[in-house]
């Protein structure tokens, strides 16, 4: 037998699930040691929760082989996980809302007493039992333990599923999503008990996509994207913002490939549109409003071209070129970004230039890092358009070329700065939302990092090193 098997407490090799034509997850390989917290990350679709639902039997999977502590398994149900020392706490919390919190709490697993001849629910049992267990966690914020459940708030519902997966856990707790409704001292809570539940020797699963949360009490991380595997890595060989670089260009891996799906699809009609309206244009002639045909051919043939221009994106961020690193003046390819800007239409805006004048060529893709700098600038001009400074620094650091870009804007919070690299994630009312993805991934062609600074009121700074 493999050594990896006999040394995982959850070993899953080659895992394949497919709902018809679909495929959900293709030869995912994942393990879990004893006492081991594994964060399994990935963004909404990347196959996390089919992943763990394939290991507890919910889904039947089409391919693949499943070790649980060290025996090869195949769980039919939920129900025959749990025996196996499986407990989980679902992301759609599995409650039932006319049922009571110590009734949810036991449910599939309710004590009983004996009244003579019958057996009756021990609810007063259940309800101290309930009480105490949820008590040692620290949720104290229920109402009365025989209240339903339709009463609690999102965050008691979900303390109420993880305390009942803890308290009834053998050798494995999977927490799916677990902090989605928590509040930011039922979070901290809930990171304790993980602490405390590895102390016992007993086994984390961990899905989340806010890597900051599971940075700090798991031992590995694994990521998936779009189905497969896509990275894996130990937390003592990765700080909190690679790991965050990581789930980015997962998520942009997943968005590459239905960004060219989706190019590819509406590229030939948009094709027949504009040769349709072209003719309609130039070839057919109307007696009455002439001008008016024209001009609305012509509005209908701009807007035909702007979704042109769209799809050309998506397919460019689909099939992105290589970078090709070549030694290039770091002044004329920050004059060049800056001239493709149009600058006429920000005359309040002064943008300020500080280069090196003695810094020498540097190795780098000189029309993709113009693409760069270009979009990074525009931002900028948009952000201070109510007036004020645009600065562009750019000096050598430890060998490394270093480009500092500020405006004088209203700053972004800290959720946006989370999601600003995001593939189509924007705050704008129009745009496709890919240019700071492009961006990302144009620095990561370069081996280099970029870092928002950024506080509301007091503008932004977007620092690149390559």
């Amino acid at each position: 037998m493999n050594s990896q098997v006999n040394n995982s407490l959850v070993y899953m090799e080659g895992i394949k699930v497919q709902f018809g034509n679909v495929v959900a997850l293709n030869g995912v390989n994942f393990r879990v040691g004893a006492g081991e917290v594994v964060g399994l990350l990935g963004d909404n679709g990347a196959g996390k929760s089919t992943l763990i639902k394939a290991l507890i039997g919910l889904y039947r999977i089409n391919g693949g082989s499943i070790y649980f502590d060290g025996q090869k398994v195949n769980f039919s149900s939920p129900r025959e996980a749990r025996v196996a020392g499986i407990e989980t706490a679902y992301q759609d919390l599995a409650l039932i809302d006319r049922l009571s919190i110590s009734r949810n709490f036991f449910l599939g697993r309710e004590l009983v007493k004996k009244a003579g001849p019958f057996r009756l629910l021990d609810k007063k049992r259940m309800d101290q039992i309930t009480a105490e267990s949820l008590k040692r966690m620290g949720f104290e914020t229920f109402r009365r333990i025989g209240d339903t459940v339709s009463f609690l708030s999102g965050g008691e519902r979900q303390a109420l599923a993880i305390g009942r997966a803890n308290h009834f856990c053998a050798k494995l707790l999977i927490l799916d999503e677990p902090t989605a409704a928590l509040s930011e001292n039922d979070t901290d809570r809930l990171l304790r008990l993980v602490r405390d539940i590895k102390k016992k020797g007993i086994s984390v699963i961990f899905i989340t996509h806010k890597a900051h949360e599971v940075f700090e009490v798991a031992d590995r991380f694994v990521i998936l994207s779009h189905g497969e595997n896509f990275t894996e890595l130990l937390r003592d060989d990765v700080d909190l913002k690679e790991l965050g670089k990581l789930l980015i260009s997962s998520r942009v891996k997943a968005v590459r490939e239905m960004a060219s799906a989706v190019a590819h699809q509406i590229r030939n009609p948009l094709g027949i549109l504009k040769v349709s309206a072209q003719m309609l244009r130039d070839d057919f002639q109307v007696r009455v409003n002439e001008d008016n045909y024209k001009r609305i051919l012509n509005t209908m043939i701009n807007k035909i071209d702007t979704l042109n221009l769209i799809v050309y994106n998506f397919l460019e961020f689909g099939h992105p070129r290589p970078a090709k690193r070549k030694n290039c003046s770091v002044q004329r390819m920050i004059e060049s970004a800056l001239a493709a800007l149009p600058l006429s239409k920000y005359p309040e805006v002064e943008v300020e230039l500080v280069i090196d004048e003695n810094m020498d060529e540097y190795p780098m893709d000189e029309n993709l890092m113009e693409q760069v700098i270009s979009n990074i600038l525009m931002n900028a001009l948009q952000a201070s358009s109510g007036g004020g400074k645009v600065e562009l620094r750019s000096k050598m650091e430890d060998g490394r070329l270093n480009i500092e870009i500020r405006d004088n804007g209203c700053g972004i919070d800290t959720d946006t700065k989370k999601l600003i690299f995001n593939p189509f994630f924007t705050t704008r009312t129009s745009g496709t939302g890919l240019g700071l993805s492009i961006v990302h991934r144009i620095i990561e062609q370069h081996n280099g990092s970029i870092e928002v600074d950024s506080l509301p009121g007091k503008g932004t700074t977007f620092k690149i090193k390559i």
